[in-house]
């Protein structure tokens, strides 16, 4: 980079640090670092209770077992494939491709497509948690039940698990959904807003 550019580039930066000052910046930021605090909290806390559940379950859900059938392994890896698939996307959603250039613009530039992943990561809740766990719920209860009678027909307390599970399930892909309107968008519309008249 030549002097000039240099010179140029830094110009630029004084010119919206300045028009920074006039713009709701301290609030704004606050919300942003209060959100990343959350997800790291989340994302440790659901990597940890998945890791643990998984762990545990192979443990008592095969290991500890005298005869395990075909399904109930099954049932054991999938869950162990979706707790991975889970924690791969929760690692993933705070990956940012945009370069710190050490410029006010970049940083915002960097907030917003973190707050864009995980809002992406919260609306497509449903693909990435809650089905892999219905599925792995599904196959455990189904191969418990074969073990017990021998049949892969669920009789009315199965039925009943399984209607629970899907409440629950739609409950729970409800109010994530709820959450991400509700907490994530209006910070994130604040930044784009505060990056338009950053630049403007």
């Amino acid at each position: 980079m030549k002097l000039d550019d240099l010179k140029a580039a830094w110009k630029q930066e004084i010119d919206q640090s300045a028009r920074a000052e006039g713009l709701p910046m301290n609030a704004i930021m606050s919300d942003v670092k209060k959100i990343n605090r959350e997800v790291r909290f989340r994302d440790f806390w659901m990597i940890f209770a998945l890791t643990l559940g998984a762990l545990l379950y192979l443990i008592f859900g095969w290991l500890t077992q005298e005869n395990v059938d075909s399904l109930s392994r099954l049932g054991v890896l999938v869950f162990i494939a979706a707790t991975a698939v889970m924690s791969v996307a929760l690692i993933r959603a705070r990956s940012v491709t945009r370069s710190d250039d050490w410029t006010l613009r970049s940083r915002i530039e960097m907030e917003i497509e973190k707050l864009e992943k995980q809002r992406s990561l919260m609306n497509r809740v449903g693909y990435w948690f809650l089905l892999p766990m219905l599925i792995a719920n599904g196959i455990s209860l189904l191969g418990g039940h074969h073990a017990r009678t021998g049949s892969l027909v669920p009789d009315a307390q199965g039925m009943a698990i399984f209607a629970t599970c899907g409440l629950v399930y739609g409950f729970t892909y409800w109010l994530v959904r709820r959450e991400t309107k509700r907490k994530w968008d209006p910070v994130l519309a604040r930044l784009q807003r505060l990056h338009t008249d950053l630049l403007g």
